[in-house]
């Protein structure tokens, strides 16, 4: 296969990567727990796949034991990978799911934080193969941990709104702020099964040279839905950098950070009104870029609504969505909301003559996974057989 220029490229065929017996001589035990975790299969799934016990499996994974030949070459096609991706030499993330911020503590399972975990991973790899031919922008993400004792969620909100010199007003494209300061944020649009990852609505970590958010597209359905996650986990960033994720005091704190970056107290309150008014909430809500439901909490903190006043609000707003006469922007609607940065850099490497099946050679993916995680969407429509 030849690009325009009429360059050879080399895809993942048998004449150009190693064979499973030449893996099986060099066998990285690490990119088989890779794999297996983003596939969200169990050992046992994945030994009955491919004819092995579960236990062997996790021998595999622990360098007690080699797969012999033709059990790489079924991990391969099991796993849907090249038999090279077994193989040492390039850098490998590991991030223990301990070691995120997760968006929903209680709903998002074990095996989905492994999943998630895994996935930040590999987004971490493919930047830094990025970053060997486009240099991106520096992390430049404050610590708080240390003062967090002597500064509030809301102070260290306004502290970043001055370290990163954003001003006043409403917070124009987070998304792009954020990873104008060297953070990954990426929306994943479909796993290993083709289906969107909803269980675990977002989630943060440090545990790598570089900051990563992950959101989903249930979280990019709305605009400002997206906007207050990817601030909550900026929030996780700041304030938690250096303490152990879980505590549900963490994830108030991330909220409190959250509303006091998107709408500063001292700004926003003169411009509620003082009793419940959704259609001038709305109104706020379009100019500043956070939903009615937002607003209704600020108006709780800062004014002192009554309870009662607040369940009436979400009550009527509940009934408009039910009868779909009220629709939030979501973040293809909006520029600057939809991660850019990894698919900005790979167009700049393109137009250097590096071309993304060069970069799954380099990391040793299947094409798909690079596009998938470049956020590259297929835009060819898929042939369906159907029998007659």
């Amino acid at each position: 296969m030849k690009d325009s220029s009429g360059r050879q490229l080399q895809l993942f065929s048998d004449d150009v990567l190693l064979s499973a017996r030449a893996v099986h001589d060099d066998f990285e035990p690490r990119r088989l727990g890779q794999a297996r975790r983003l596939a969200g299969l169990t050992k046992q799934a994945l030994g009955e796949a491919v004819g092995v016990s579960g236990a062997s499996i996790g021998q595999y994974e622990a360098a007690v034991t080699v797969p012999g030949p033709n059990v790489i070459a079924a991990l391969a096609r099991e796993l849907g990978m090249p038999v090279a991706f077994f193989t040492p030499g390039r850098p490998i993330g590991q991030i223990d799911a301990s070691q995120a911020h997760f968006r929903s503590l209680r709903s998002t399972r074990s095996s989905e934080k492994l999943k998630a975990a895994t996935y930040a991973e590999w987004v971490w790899e493919l930047s830094l193969a990025l970053e060997k031919r486009v240099l991106l922008p520096e992390p430049n993400v404050p610590s708080l941990d240390d003062s967090s004792e002597s500064m509030t969620p809301a102070e260290a909100a306004m502290a970043l709104r001055d370290y990163w010199e954003l001003g006043t007003g409403p917070l124009r494209h987070l998304t792009l702020t954020m990873e104008h300061n060297g953070i990954l944020v990426t929306c994943p649009s479909f796993d290993h099964d083709g289906q969107a990852p909803v269980r675990v609505d977002a989630f943060s970590t440090s545990a790598l040279e570089r900051p990563i958010v992950v959101t989903t597209l249930e979280r990019a359905k709305s605009v400002y839905r997206h906007r207050f996650t990817c601030a909550h986990e900026l929030g996780h960033l700041v304030l938690h950098r250096d303490v152990v994720p879980g505590d549900p005091r963490q994830e108030r704190e991330a909220d409190a950070f959250a509303a006091e970056l998107l709408t500063p107290r001292a700004e926003i309150e003169p411009l509620l009104p003082s009793t419940m008014n959704l259609a001038r909430l709305g109104r706020v809500g379009l100019e500043w870029g956070v939903s009615t439901e937002s607003l209704i909490r600020r108006m709780q903190e800062v004014k002192g609504i009554a309870d009662v006043s607040v369940r009436r609000a979400y009550q009527k707003i509940r009934e408009q969505n039910r009868l779909g006469t009220r629709q939030d922007p979501t973040t293809a609607d909006s520029s600057g909301e939809q991660p850019s940065l990894l698919r900005e850099a790979m167009s700049v490497a393109e137009q250097n003559g590096f071309s993304t099946v060069d970069l799954a050679n380099e990391l040793r993916w299947p094409i798909q996974r690079v596009r998938e995680l470049l956020g590259i969407q297929e835009t060819r429509p898929r042939l369906r057989l159907v029998h007659g």
